[in-house]
């Protein structure tokens, strides 16, 4: 048996992607270390409380333009229409430019008006601070999506890269040089963006110019092609948005003003921790949307089903035992890399993490809809889960506080699951394959188990402390206490991995590109046909042909 093409290209468009995607997480990582150690948790509140009002209003200003773009520049590009690709590029830099100057003039213009709904006299300052982002933003977010709708996931993934990169560097500069506070804070953060925007601009001119000039489309007739889909994805990405920051600004609002910004701080920073989780559905759906999107213009969704297949085991294969061990573990690597402060987000980063598994299950479905234009359906589920989210998040908060945030989205995911999979059954025959619950059953059973273990290891780390010097020796002793969470955490996924194989959650094209991995990073050949055995223990029976 061999790697089917489109299997092929999804993995390897994958793996730029995840290697594109672990490089910025880690950026990502160290930064929230470095904000979380060196700021005061008021000022960490208070920057991911302003940081969430700049998503949602950057969805307002974006008109759906960036969403459109991704899904047009491709279609353009395969019907040979390079003009129309060059016309759009244009016309989105005008618009955004324009809607980005206006919102951020808006949102500076309220500033005082915010502060006093927040009862947060150092609330203004910030979002007239912050403002700038709004344009900043748009314009970046065009620039590396219209290098992925140009299959250019390298340079996409590059210039992304580069800001977050830039953003640690940055900060920690400005904090050595003139202390953590939100306005060093919020600088660094936006200088980053303005030397990776000029890097992008040079990049996207390059392939600009690369476009033929062609029939010389008119831009009234792109306007008249795209904004109606444009609006739709618009809509989608506001509720999308919804689930992604309302549960920062309900907390900073619904939670006493005393204490609102630390308690945004604390729930920040265990979402953020979570939101690692999604390293590989993203690479994977980077790649994924176009190969698919090719399949249902061929109205292949026969083969377009089996590649959704391949991809979501794949996704479940990576995420499930990584999650095992953040649900395990969160009050430990809160403690461990954030301070002991936020340690009291423990419930919520494990609540949240199991969200983020939700919205993985779902996620390639998702993209199928999208390759099928599919958008009244995306907004239908993109307005349901984000009313409730809403709804959720007024109703827990003020009894539960973050932990009622926290839940509030992971009822949004799991009704964003529920729907999406009706509606990919009913309009194009997906059903989750049989390795999907079964990788579930492994990674349940792994977690149980971690969780019925754990007590039993708790005097660990005083006597790893003790040993190293305790208070005399305090680096060694956080050093000690890393590798013991890290032994843990390599149990755990151990157990996953053992579940998984019993339960024969593998299928034979799954320890094909095990093999073609391994042999890519010169493993030596006796450890990949050792790996290879073990691995054929989990593959099951071949799945019967689905019809078309």
């Amino acid at each position: 048996m061999e790697l089917s093409e489109h299997s092929k290209e999804v993995a390897k468009g994958s793996l730029w992607s995840l290697l594109g995607s672990a490089a910025f997480k880690l950026s990502s990582f160290f930064y929230v270390i470095l904000v979380a150690r060196a700021a005061s948790q008021d000022d960490v509140g208070l920057f991911y409380l302003v940081l969430g009002m700049m998503f949602l209003v950057s969805m307002v200003s974006d008109l759906g333009i960036t969403a459109a773009l991704v899904r047009y520049v491709p279609y353009f590009q395969g019907k040979k229409e390079g003009s129309k690709v060059k016309t759009l590029l244009t016309l989105s830099h005008k618009l955004l430019t324009i809607t980005g100057i206006v919102i951020g003039a808006v949102l500076f213009l309220s500033a005082d008006l915010i502060g006093n709904i927040y009862q947060n006299p150092s609330l203004p300052e910030a979002i007239r601070i912050m403002a700038v982002y709004v344009f900043l933003f748009n314009i970046f977010r065009l620039h590396y999506l219209f290098l992925q709708g140009m299959a250019d996931i390298k340079g996409s993934q590059l210039v992304q890269n580069i800001q977050n990169f830039l953003k640690l560097v940055l900060t920690a500069l400005l904090f050595y040089l003139y202390g953590a506070n939100i306005l060093t804070i919020a600088i660094a953060f936006l200088l980053s963006h303005v030397f990776a925007l000029l890097f992008s601009s040079v990049k996207i001119l390059g392939v600009s110019r690369a476009l033929p000039i062609g029939d010389k489309t008119s831009q009234a007739e792109l306007i008249r092609e795209i904004a109606p889909l444009g609006l739709m994805l618009a809509a989608i990405q506001y509720f999308s948005m919804i689930i992604a920051s309302a549960d920062r600004l309900l907390l900073g609002y619904l939670t006493e003003p005393s204490s609102a910004s630390a308690v945004v701080a604390i729930y920040s920073m265990s979402t953020t921790f979570a939101v690692v989780l999604t390293v590989f559905p993203s690479s994977v759906g980077n790649i994924f949307l176009p190969v698919v999107s090719r399949l249902a213009g061929k109205n292949e969704l026969h083969k377009m089903n089996e590649v959704m297949e391949t991809a979501q085991r794949w996704m479940l294969f990576i995420t499930l035992p990584i999650a095992v061990v953040m649900m395990s573990f969160s009050g430990e690597m809160l403690g461990a890399f954030y301070g002991d402060s936020y340690a009291p987000g423990a419930a919520t980063m494990a609540i949240f993490t199991f969200g983020v598994v939700l919205n993985s299950i779902y996620f390639i479905i998702s993209l199928a809809l999208a390759a099928l234009r599919m958008v009244g359906i995306e907004l239908k589920i993109a307005v349901a889960a984000g009313i409730l989210n809403l709804a959720l998040n007024i109703v827990l908060i003020p009894v539960y506080g973050m932990e009622g945030a926290a839940f509030a989205s992971v009822v949004s995911f799991a009704l964003a699951l529920i729907l999406s999979a009706y509606y990919g059954n009913k309009l194009f025959g997906f059903r989750f394959p049989s390795e999907v619950y079964r990788l579930l059953g492994a990674s349940l059973l792994a977690l149980f188990i971690i969780l019925a273990i754990k007590p039993l290891f708790a005097w660990m780390p005083g006597v790893l402390a003790a040993l190293v010097g305790g208070e005399s020796q305090p680096y060694l002793s956080k050093i000690s206490y890393l590798a013991f969470i890290g032994a843990l955490v390599v149990i755990s996924m151990a157990l996953f991995a053992l579940f998984a194989l019993l339960l024969k959650s593998l299928r034979e094209e799954d320890v094909l590109l095990m093999e073609g991995a391994l042999k890519r990073a010169r493993i030596p050949q006796n450890v990949i046909s050792f790996a290879s055995k073990a691995a054929h223990l989990g593959v099951g029976e071949k799945p019967a042909p689905m019809a078309d």
